[in-house]
């Protein structure tokens, strides 16, 4: 007949010794009194009986190795290797710094055409006022309208 130490006992009954140590307390299980780091030990006997009748109850379901499978998700067939990703990014920053080129190519024009504007508007402003001084004294009113027009432009 075997003795079992706790720890053996739980590898031997994939029960935690904690459990163990659970079913000893309850009076479920008989041990005797161990030796030294020997916290009990167990007779076979007493172990067997107790799987017999509690063990279900004590034991923890394991899953068999061979049912277990890696799982796959379908969202993983979505993804792009490292390869594809570097290119992509390095295309991305190519066609960045393209069009950071071509901006600053275009803002140059861009400031020289809103300035041959302003000389256009004040061309123009000129044009009016002189128009609106032509205008006889006695359309007192038509004249100030124009200047408030003209001023708000």
């Amino acid at each position: 007949m075997r003795k079992f130490t706790l720890y053996q006992a739980s590898r031997f009954t994939k029960i935690s010794r904690y459990k163990l140590e659970q079913a000893i307390e309850d009076g479920l299980l008989k041990c005797t009194e161990g030796k030294g780091n020997v916290k009990c030990f167990i007779q076979e006997e007493d172990l067997n009986a107790f799987l017999e009748n509690h063990g279900e109850e004590y034991r923890r379901f394991t899953y068999p190795e061979e049912t277990k499978s890696t799982f796959i998700s379908d969202e993983i067939n979505q993804f792009i290797s490292k390869e594809i990703h570097d290119q992509i990014i390095s295309e991305k920053d190519r066609v960045i710094s393209l069009l950071e080129f071509q901006n600053q190519q275009l803002m140059p024009l861009s400031d020289q055409k809103s300035k041959e504007q302003m000389i256009k508007l004040n061309e123009l402003k000129s044009i009016a006022q002189a128009a609106i001084d032509g205008i006889p004294s006695d359309k007192l009113q038509l004249i100030n309208q124009l200047n408030d027009q003209l001023k708000n432009i």
